[in-house]
């Protein structure tokens, strides 16, 4: 019981840390290198990809914890279909995540990097 105890605040601060991560990446911040894809420069340059990346770490983790942890009867597969309709809202997060994440490569691919060796030239 302790063992299962320990895991679910582990679980707990990983959805608090992942959380707080995705909000982080939006701040706005003058000192960043270059704007993200929204317009503005943001602590994080790789938002809002990172945020939904943040949001859906934050979800998994409740869908984990609620379906294997919290959850005492039954089988791994009950378990898991009695929570099934909780992955709609995580599905929808990864299709915005990779739906932004090939917006980012859109938009970031126009971008020639001349001061390293990081770009290939043309």
């Amino acid at each position: 019981m302790q063992n299962r105890q320990t895991l679910i605040s582990i679980s707990m601060l990983f959805t608090i840390l992942a959380t707080i991560g995705g909000i982080l990446t939006l701040i706005p911040w003058a000192g960043a290198s270059y704007p993200n894809v929204l317009g503005y420069k943001s602590l994080c340059t790789f938002a809002p990809t990172a945020t939904l990346a943040c949001f859906f770490l934050a979800g998994l983790s409740c869908f984990l914890r609620a379906t294997f942890l919290k959850e005492t009867e039954g089988s791994l597969r009950e378990k898991f279909r009695r929570h099934a309709h909780s992955l709609a809202p995580l599905g929808l997060l990864l299709v915005l995540f990779i739906a932004s994440m090939i917006w980012f490569l859109a938009v970031k691919a126009q971008y020639i990097d001349a001061g390293s060796a990081a770009s290939a030239l043309i």
